[in-house]
């Protein structure tokens, strides 16, 4: 399947298939698809790294879908350098998650974090729900893991990396694809809770929460990494994509019809997932780049949507931007 190039998704499989020896090319397939320029991609919640992973996989799908071989090539190797560096981000990230208090203390935080629920950021990072209990408690919390479990994700990470590698040498689009959306997800789901805009940073400040939101955003994406690299099933890919950006784009208008300017913690952490859960459905559709960039500017400014109207106003957007059913 194509993330970005619209219309494109069943072409692009027959021509990754071809290449791959799977089976022949039929000569209705072999119509050149028009040659698309990449998007110009500068947001400024974005990392440089994302930012060009978007455009490497829009030229390589366009490439893909136009049969011009040595240009998808190209752009794979490119490809493969913007995701090694996300990976880089995601380790950073992960480091960046170690409990700033034992274990003891985040045990006896504030009753309140019963109402941070991390089921949604286990299932975007591709956790099956009948894995949830090793990873997550009776109160709907991470369970804590330790500093050991950190070095296995970080050895994970380094997997990852020779996986890449071994797809630009083996110029295997078919592998790249789902590579590409599992680490482009595991930096996505790390930056609810790390980054410079995470819940933390967003919202009126709660200790108990602050304390609690990167730790357990930390061990589930060890979890998902150590799942990844034993080739475990990602449960990401049992959502059916269209019905999977329906689904994301109305929980997010949920939470923004539910936001108010002085939002807590655990709001701006629900909300900041849910928009991140929006922003991988809506790669994963075939839908022109242009309609892409417009919903992810919408999903850019969510940070700084801090007034009742700004918040009004933008979930208006997001709604006239609607993925199709």
């Amino acid at each position: 399947m194509s993330f970005i190039v619209p219309g494109q998704g069943k072409k692009n499989e027959e021509v990754i298939g071809t290449r791959a020896g799977a089976k022949p090319l039929t000569p209705e397939s072999t119509t050149p698809a028009p040659v698309e320029e990449p998007p110009v991609v500068e947001f400024a919640g974005w990392s440089p790294a994302l930012q060009k992973v978007v455009q490497d996989d829009f030229r390589r799908t366009s490439a893909l879908a136009g049969y011009r071989w040595k240009a998808a090539d190209a752009a794979l190797v490119d490809l493969v350098g913007g995701l090694d560096d996300l990976l880089d981000l995601a380790a950073d990230r992960i480091q960046d998650t170690e409990p700033g208090r034992s274990g003891r203390q985040t045990r006896k935080a504030s009753p309140s974090t019963v109402e941070v629920s991390f089921d949604e950021v286990a299932d975007l990072l591709g956790i099956p729900a009948d894995e949830l209990d090793g990873a997550i408690d009776d109160a709907g919390r991470p369970v804590r893991r330790s500093r050991a479990d950190r070095r296995t994700a970080q050895r994970a990470i380094k997997q990852l990396r020779i996986q890449l590698q071994q797809v630009e040498v083996t110029m295997d689009h078919t592998r790249l694809t789902p590579l590409t959306g599992f680490i482009v997800r595991l930096v996505l789901a790390l930056g609810t809770a790390v980054d410079s805009q995470s819940a933390s940073q967003l919202a009126t400040g709660n200790e108990h929460l602050d304390t609690l939101i990167p730790p357990a955003v930390g061990a589930l994406a060890a979890f998902a990494l150590e799942r990844k690299t034993a080739a475990l099933a990602d449960a990401w890919h049992e959502h059916e994509p269209a019905t999977l950006a329906v689904q994301t784009h109305k929980d997010l208008l949920e939470s923004l019809t539910e936001a108010k300017p002085t939002i807590d913690t655990a709001a701006a952490f629900r909300l900041l997932v849910r928009s991140a859960r929006a922003w991988v459905a809506c790669f994963q559709l075939d839908r022109p780049a242009t309609d892409k960039l417009q919903y992810w500017q919408a999903l850019d400014e969510l940070p700084d949507a801090s007034r009742d109207d700004s918040l009004q106003a933008l979930r208006d957007r997001l709604e006239a931007l609607a993925p199709p059913r």
